[in-house]
């Protein structure tokens, strides 16, 4: 597969709007629930994994860049891949790549390697934000 080099503006819009929209759905059904907190246990349980599959899907539509132009200090790029893959592949808990420098003091999410990865509405929205901001400044081109 050949690798990405550069994201248009306009695709970088298109699926920061798409992860918007999968936010502001998780909102939308948080706000729905009653007020007694019967619904709590719930709610926090489909929040968990809901945005594991949405962490999952954001990674997805970058997952063809180029890794050079990351360069070799960590960051949000480099730590929602690896989040990715300690999701899918290490039980949950967060598995750096060796020599990666991802660490609590790197990364946005405060993780060091083995601990266990929890990601809420406020915990996605940090790592999204640094994400995207990340793609624009070393992928993005004005459309």
């Amino acid at each position: 597969m050949d690798h990405v080099s550069e994201y248009s503006g306009d695709y970088i819009d298109s699926c920061r709007w798409r992860i918007e929209a999968e936010v502001a759905a998780f909102d939308l059904l948080r706000s729905q629930a009653p007020g007694d907190g019967t619904m709590d246990s719930a709610i926090q349980d489909i929040e968990d994994e809901y945005f594991v599959a949405v962490a999952s899907q954001l990674e997805g539509m970058f997952t063809d860049r180029g890794r050079g132009a990351e360069g070799a200090s960590p960051g949000p790029l480099q730590e929602l891949r690896a989040v990715v893959a300690s999701l899918n592949g290490n039980g949950g808990r967060f598995d750096p790549p060796e020599g990666s420098g991802l660490d609590a003091s790197t990364t946005v999410l405060g993780l060091d390697s083995g601990d266990p990865i929890r990601l809420d509405r406020e915990t996605f929205q940090s790592l999204a934000d640094a994400f995207f901001d990340a793609i624009e400044e070393t992928y993005g081109v004005d459309s």
